[in-house]
């Protein structure tokens, strides 16, 4: 009877949980059409306060507006339900795009980013739009922090390495580097050490990994740069479909 009960209790939990997400998803959408008026009309409101030397109002205001659209953006992508459509994915392909789309971005900050295929050609099986979402995030992460650290000086490397049971992806940078209690609390979600960062994105990325039945560490010290690596299986082909190892 025991045993009944804590399963009846375990699964009522599970559809509270669920109708809280669900319920919060909604919020969020309709949170979202205000915001969007609202930005409209500072933007109409902009050249006026230009005119009266109070164009930093707009600009706060603009900043804020974008800033909450983008913390709605990240909460619906947690909230999303897990891999809906695994395809086979060329991982130096997808590497080799998402360095083209970073390569102007990384002229204008004077960083050098730079790529390492695997010479093994090596293939993941699962969301292709997923994982460029993990790689975009860690990119963009690694540009910033070495835009905040040199001066023409910065680095990113992105390297894809493989054996006959799993991928490695690893994201280096020259940046700042981080404290033990930086990495300690960095996937969780909300925690932040940017002053516009939501704090969403990494335990996002962890989120899809895990996902895909692989994991992602960190390896940072100050001063000294980060290390992301990002470690999952290699795809079998068995009777002509893709699997994961």
């Amino acid at each position: 009877m025991e045993k009944e009960e804590k399963t009846y209790i375990k699964k009522a939990e599970g559809e509270i949980c669920e109708s809280s997400v669900q319920l919060a998803a909604a919020l969020a959408h309709e949170i979202r059409n205000p915001l969007t008026t609202v930005k409209g009309f500072m933007e109409l409101l902009k050249p006026y306060l230009i005119e009266i030397g109070k164009e930093q109002y707009a600009k706060i205001a603009i900043d804020e507006i974008n800033r909450a659209n983008d913390l709605i953006y990240d909460f619906l992508n947690a909230s999303k339900p897990g891999i809906n459509k695994k395809t086979e994915i060329d991982l130096n392909k997808l590497i080799q795009e998402i360095k083209i789309s970073f390569e102007n971005q990384a002229i204008i900050k004077n960083i050098n980013l730079s790529v390492n295929l695997c010479p093994a050609d090596p293939a993941i099986y699962g969301d292709s739009n997923k994982i460029k979402q993990v790689l975009v995030n860690l990119i963009k992460n690694a540009l910033e922090a070495c835009e905040e650290a040199h001066a023409g000086e910065g680095k990113v490397c992105l390297t894809a390495k493989s054996n006959s049971r799993k991928i490695q992806i690893i994201i280096e940078d020259n940046g700042p580097g981080m404290t033990e209690e930086t990495i300690n609390s960095l996937f969780l979600p909300f925690y932040t050490t940017k002053e516009k960062g939501t704090g969403i994105g990494l335990s996002i990325c962890r989120k899809i990994i895990e996902e895909h039945k692989g994991r992602i560490k960190v390896h940072s010290r100050l001063s000294h740069g980060s290390v992301f690596t990002i470690e999952l299986p290699v795809a079998l082909k068995l009777d002509g479909k893709f699997a994961e190892k």
